[in-house]
């Protein structure tokens, strides 16, 4: 709960600072490279730890980028209604170009054609829009990042038993994906049974909750597939409260869930893990690629970033017991900004 009281609360704070941060827009309109541009970012959700992230590394990478004269951020609280209203505020703004995380591959279509229309340069990235129509896609392979934690996890579990299955948010091009992956893998073996698939929304608090409850129900669990290191580490959590040895699990680079594996394994508990990475500065990235487009230079339609694994003793290599388990390791921020992004 106190997690969830966090992330809430970092939400509310970084909403608040959006239109400090957008204060003095002037109307802008393309019209060939300029010294600086004004960007526009439209974000569908702060619901997790790892938004909060994404979000803190544009504005920093904005910050510290003399190109950029002034990052716009708008937030449309799970709403894809809202998000659109915010593009076309965007629009009506005259920014130069428009990074979007999309909150429905497909409703975000027309207002995504609009925004070309209008000379603006769109970068998507994070949860796509399922267009062409669109100067670049900045994406991870999601569909591969379900499979090598599946494969990790059939081999582990000698390929039978019962597999509990958390997804992130329904609806989303990542989650969709990410799940597919897994499920290509997981259907190749006939002794494998998938007991419940909960829709968890990437989030601690609602992964904790779920889980809790499928213990009580005595359900029979070989193994954890879980897609995000916020709902794997509340998953481990609620086996460890309730004295019980958790079985693998799958999970992402998430400092908490890091933090959980680091200390079981060196209790010798045998739990073991691996986590696939999903960079928060994917961001910077995507306003890198924009730039570079405003510029005149040639942009690949898809930029595919790599997806590092960590396994066995790599897991040292990458937490961070000093920082918030809200941080996620994968990061360009330096530590005192995370410090004092989730403190």
């Amino acid at each position: 709960m106190a997690k969830r009281i966090l992330i809430l609360a970092l939400a509310v704070l970084m909403i608040s600072s959006f239109s400090l941060f957008a204060e003095g827009q002037q109307e802008v309109t393309g019209s060939g490279p300029k010294d600086e541009y004004v960007i526009g970012l439209s974000n569908f959700s702060l619901g997790n730890s790892w938004r909060i992230q994404m979000i803190e590394e544009a504005k920093y990478a904005a910050e510290n980028n003399s190109r950029v004269k002034q990052l716009i951020v708008t937030e449309a609280n799970d709403d894809t209604s809202k998000q659109i209203s915010d593009i076309e505020d965007l629009i009506a703004r005259g920014v130069d170009a428009i990074l979007i995380s999309a909150s429905n591959p497909k409703a975000l279509v027309p207002v995504v054609d609009k925004a070309m229309a209008a000379g603006i340069v769109v970068v998507d990235f994070d949860n796509v829009v399922d267009t062409d129509n669109i100067t670049s896609h900045i994406i991870v392979d999601q569909i591969d990042f379900g499979k090598v934690q599946a494969e990790w996890l059939v081999k582990t579990m000698g390929g039978k038993g019962n597999v509990l299955v958390f997804n992130g948010m329904k609806g989303t091009s990542i989650s969709a994906d990410r799940y597919a992956g897994a499920m290509s893998i997981l259907d190749q073996y006939a002794d494998i049974e998938i007991v419940n698939v909960v829709y968890a929304n990437w989030d601690y608090a609602t992964a904790k909750r779920a889980m809790e409850n499928i213990l009580a129900s005595n359900v029979t669990i070989d193994g954890i597939w879980s897609q995000g290191g916020a709902m794997s580490e509340a998953a481990v959590k609620a086996y460890i409260e309730r004295g019980l040895n958790p079985p693998p699990v799958t999970g992402e680079d998430g400092n908490g869930f890091l933090k959980v594996w680091k200390e079981l394994r060196d209790k010798g508990t045998g739990f073991d893990s691996i986590a696939t990475s999903m960079p928060t500065w994917i961001s910077k990235k995507a306003m890198e690629v924009a730039i570079d487009a405003l510029d005149g230079k040639d942009i690949p339609k898809e930029v595919l970033l790599p997806i590092p694994t960590i396994v066995g003793d790599e897991v040292d290599e990458y937490v961070r017991p000093h920082l918030s388990d809200a941080f996620w390791c994968n990061s360009q921020l330096p530590d005192e900004r995370v410090s004092k992004l989730f403190n």
